[in-house]
């Protein structure tokens, strides 16, 4: 194979790798706290949206001690993706968690990269970049325009649901109450246990024995009179 289409061959695979770096700059990176001991979780807001090419996107961080290709600190993904404004994503680890994980002890400038990708593919169609710097080995501070507020000032945006979702039924029948039973019924079991049984069938009676009783007084009384005039 001749020099020329071996410098061709490898030109054709540059361009076609995943994560190159020279992706087309697409805007800064606001590093979220811009100055902190290295515990904080971490949140990176870029300048711009993505490329309309761009279905998801991507971070790795480069710097000493750290792999050629970078190291992922954003996996791949599309949630709070946009094309028209700027957007923030949360960084996985915090920078004491990658450094345990990878054993390496962060000192100095290390520079950020939010890819703007295709999910699917990997290609790369852009770049929005920021650059922290490790004063100590466990506090960074973000350089220049990268430097973001103390904390974040609005709450990471929460993908709406999903509308083809149907809500559940909603269903008039109270809480613990069996499918199918009237919801006034142990309403009117309550009234039918305050009314005493055979309270009403009593009173008949009582009106009997009260008729006798006078009865057999106005007997007596009679008896007593006729007694009396007899004498």
């Amino acid at each position: 194979m001749s020099p020329l289409r071996v410098f061709a061959l490898l030109a054709l695979l540059l361009a076609f790798a995943p994560g190159t770096a020279h992706a087309a700059p697409l805007g800064g990176l606001v590093v979220t706290p811009g100055e902190s001991r290295d515990a904080a979780p971490v949140r990176l807001a870029t300048s711009a949206g993505c490329p309309r090419e761009a279905t998801g996107y991507a971070a790795t961080m480069h710097g000493a001690g750290l792999p050629a290709e970078g190291l992922v600190i954003v996996a791949n993904g599309d949630v709070g993706l946009t094309h028209d404004r700027p957007f923030e994503v949360p960084v996985a680890l915090t920078f004491q968690d990658l450094a345990a994980d990878h054993d390496v002890t962060f000192s100095g400038p290390y520079e950020l990269r939010l890819h703007c990708i295709d999910a699917f593919t990997q290609q790369v169609y852009g770049d929005f970049t920021g650059t922290v710097d490790f004063v100590e080995p466990a506090r960074y501070v973000a350089v220049g325009a990268a430097k973001g507020p103390q904390q974040p000032t609005a709450p990471l945006i929460v993908p709406a649901p999903d509308p083809g979702l149907a809500p559940p039924p909603s269903s008039d029948v109270p809480a613990e109450q069996p499918t199918g039973q009237p919801a006034d019924q142990p309403a009117a079991e309550a009234a039918a246990q305050g009314t005493p049984t055979g309270s009403g069938g009593g009173q008949p009676l009582l009106y009997v024995a009260i008729g006798v009783v006078g009865a057999l007084a106005l007997v007596g009384a009679g008896s007593y009179l006729r007694r009396r005039r007899t004498r």
